[in-house]
């Protein structure tokens, strides 16, 4: 985590200096970057739409051959191809949202090397000064102020009872961390360095919104599920529902409360705010890529990439993988004995057919992308 705090701690030291206000600093880093990702997103976006409008066809393929799983994902496959549609390409902006979350986290918790770019001799003496200050007190550190010093100086290094132990550092050190320390109560009374806690020394309204914030994280997420499903079902009837995905999805929202409780609130803070953002987004993202323009949007990328000279694609690359790996199992000599019938042919006659479906969906591939094409050996 360290490594990716590092990049993004410069960019939030340029956010804090600007606004002097941690909470609002959290909360631009999340437009921003909601505002980057918006390119790939929309690529992902326009991938599903040009999915959505391939469900009545796939859904046909699923009918005619509801008893060959395998010829199914052939045939399937084959259509993608042919209308060039990747299904993986909606996975990027969502492997780039974690990164990003660790990194904020890495910055949460170190804020004096990142935020406030103290040098590493300063921090070791601090950390010195504190193991004193423990010693002096009979403070024994408990939860993340015991594994994360930073952010015991800054608690401690602020407290006016304590803050005596800290002052050979000069007023400079002095003056910084007081002043963060006063930045980062977002609102005046959620200390975002802190970490909710169900068991508090007091119920103030401060403890109140620090569990308010991981309870509102795993709500976010659970309407983002619900509304992502309805709009599934919306978009595709026929489709079957998947009860154990769909526990799956929903006990997501659990995990993102118990994740939330296990970090500072700053980053919890952060990730429900993104968490909000990106429900936003999505709603206005269904509300655009209706049934009509998703099917507008890939007849234009067809005709747009008619005659391009591309490199064979993903799906045209696993077709191809996946013909030889039928080949090498025609070629094992494992198959078994008799004749086994699928859809009135044999298994030979069957696997040839395949072979010549696949050979054709490559040879328009290729005639799309402007690729040589040389048949295979049936």
């Amino acid at each position: 985590m360290k490594i990716l705090g590092y990049p993004l701690g410069w960019i939030m030291y340029g956010i804090y200096h600007l606004c002097k206000s941690y909470g609002l600093s959290l909360i631009i880093f999340a437009l921003l970057t909601k505002i980057l990702l918006l390119p790939l997103n929309l690529k992902s976006q326009r991938s599903a739409a040009k999915m959505r409008a391939l469900n009545p066809k796939m859904e046909k393929i699923k009918k005619s051959f509801a008893n060959n799983p395998q010829r199914i994902q052939q045939e399937q496959m084959k259509l993608q191809a042919d209308e060039g549609v990747n299904p993986m390409s909606g996975c990027l902006p969502a492997l780039i949202q974690f990164p990003i979350l660790f990194g904020i986290v890495e910055v949460v918790y170190s804020p004096l090397s990142h935020i406030l770019r103290f040098s590493k001799d300063l921090l070791t003496s601090a950390s010195g000064l504190l193991q004193n200050m423990y010693e002096a007190t009979g403070i024994t550190p408990t939860g993340i102020l015991k594994t994360r010093e930073e952010l015991a100086i800054l608690k401690y290094a602020s407290d006016p009872e304590y803050s005596s132990y800290f002052q050979s550092l000069g007023s400079d050190f002095m003056d910084k961390i007081s002043s963060f320390s006063d930045n980062n109560m977002f609102l005046g009374f959620i200390d975002l360095g802190s970490q909710a806690n169900l068991h508090p020394e007091a119920w103030t309204i401060g403890a109140i919104a620090l569990v308010a914030i991981p309870v509102l994280s795993g709500l976010v997420n659970l309407a983002t599920t619900v509304i992502s499903q309805i709009q599934q079902k919306k978009n595709n009837p026929a489709a079957a529902t998947m009860g154990s995905m769909n526990v799956m999805m929903y006990a997501m929202s659990i995990f993102y409360i118990w994740f939330s409780f296990s970090i500072p609130s700053g980053a919890a803070f952060y990730w429900t705010v993104s968490g909000i953002l990106g429900l936003i987004q999505m709603i206005l993202f269904n509300k655009y890529f209706t049934q009509e323009r998703c099917e507008a949007i890939l007849e234009s990328d067809k005709i747009k990439n008619k005659g391009k000279n591309k490199k064979p694609g993903f799906m045209q690359t696993l077709m191809e993988q996946q013909q030889q790996a039928l080949n090498a199992q025609n070629n094992s000599g494992s198959t078994a004995t008799g004749r086994e019938l699928r859809d009135g042919l044999s298994k030979t006659e069957y696997n040839k057919a395949n072979t010549k479906a696949i050979n054709e969906a490559r040879r328009r591939m290729a005639e799309k992308y402007g690729d040589e094409y040389t048949d295979d050996d049936e």
